[in-house]
Parts: C-alpha cells; sequence; structure tokens
C-alpha cells in the first residue's frame, strides 16, 4: 500500500534500538523518556528538513499510529523531530 504524507507530515518506521553498547553495557531504556530512533519511511510535500531514508529521533508520544500492510508506522509533524542522524 502507498502512504503520501500531506502537508508537513512525515511516515515513520521504528528503528532498530540497541540493547548492548559497544563496551558491553546493557541498556534497559529507562531514562531516555519517549525519544527513540526511527527510519523516514515517506515524506509530505512541505516537509524541509528531513528525507526518505534519514535516520531520526522523536517523540513517539506526539505521533499518530497507522498500520501499513502489516506494519506498524507513524504520521508525525515534521517539527516534532528532534534530531537527524545523517553524514
Amino acid at each position: 500500500m502507498l502512504v503520501k504524507p500531506l502537508h508537513d507530515k512525515v511516515l515513520i518506521a521504528e528503528g532498530k534500538k540497541d540493547t548492548v553498547t559497544n563496551s558491553g553495557i546493557i541498556l534497559d531504556g529507562r531514562g531516555l523518556g519517549n525519544t527513540t530512533p526511527g527510519i523516514v519511511v515517506a515524506v509530505g510535500p512541505d516537509v524541509q528538513e528531513v528525507k526518505e531514508g534519514d535516520t531520526v529521533y522523536l517523540d513517539w508520544s506526539k505521533s499518530s499510529p497507522i498500520n501499513v500492510d502489516g506494519a506498524q508506522r507513524v504520521i508525525i509533524s515534521e517539527s516534532e523531530i528532534v534530531a537527524v542522524f545523517g553524514e
């Protein structure tokens, strides 16, 4: 199914969370709040700062969950994205 976000909306899939650091410390996720990584799947026409394939951090509690072809995704305003990881 093709999903095309409108205006400044971004479609995001949850990214993989690290559970162990490179030095072997086990992360339990406490203290990180709702800010976790995601992968940008699609962007609306008014989106300026992110593009498809970007890894981003966002507050998942401000997103609207949807189901796309059996996979959980979220739609969120671009302004709710906290950071973009890139080269």
